[in-house]
């Protein structure tokens, strides 16, 4: 019985350590996430300095937002032949009750100009409840085919993930319920 027992703090112990290093790799992302010329996947683009930077505004869902629609402020990012959206996103509904949003992405569904199409999707692995991280959106840019103002229909997916009721923590194979939100849409691209 006592090798029953210790073996039962033993796991307990385990379990709290892998915990805090899920939760130390996930503040660690989303830090590696925050800043444009940070991110891996788009400093492997080679994008140069920015022509120009958005004031941030805070996007609107539409009428049909689920109540677990969390805060998003964009800013646009304008390059040479690039415009990168990023969407920083605060996980802070009361709706979603503590949990954590997994897979969070900015996606441009939708472009009224072929010459402004979307190229790379920076995804959030994992936001938990009352952080804030970042998603990005790149979009390949050729003006010289631009013939106006460029209307995108855009819109945040994400999921609600389950949460495991003893430790607190994000459960990850797939408990979550799935939700899709529309976000403003941007006319003065």
């Amino acid at each position: 019985e006592s090798q029953a027992r210790r073996l039962k703090v033993v796991s307990s112990l385990l379990r709290a350590r892998h915990n805090a290093l899920k939760q130390q790799l996930t503040d660690a992302q989303l830090k590696a996430q925050a800043h444009l010329h940070v991110v891996p996947q788009l400093r492997s683009m080679n994008l140069g300095e920015p022509l120009h930077s958005s004031k941030a505004f805070k996007a609107r869902p539409s009428s049909s937002a689920s109540s677990t629609f969390p805060d998003v402020v964009i800013v646009k990012h304008f390059f040479p032949r690039h415009v990168v959206i990023q969407a920083k996103v605060t996980n802070g509904s009361a709706a979603v009750d503590g949990r954590a949003l997994g897979n969070v992405a900015f996606v441009v569904a939708e472009s009224s100009e072929e010459a402004i199409q979307p190229s790379t999707l920076v995804p959030i692995k994992v936001l938990p409840f009352k952080a804030t991280g970042s998603t990005w959106c790149v979009l390949v840019a050729a003006p010289s085919r631009m013939e106006g103002t460029a209307i995108l229909t855009c819109e945040l997916r994400y999921t609600v993930m389950g949460v495991d009721s003893a430790t607190g923590t994000p459960l990850s194979f797939g408990a979550g319920v799935s939700g899709r939100t529309f976000v403003e849409e941007l006319q003065d691209l």
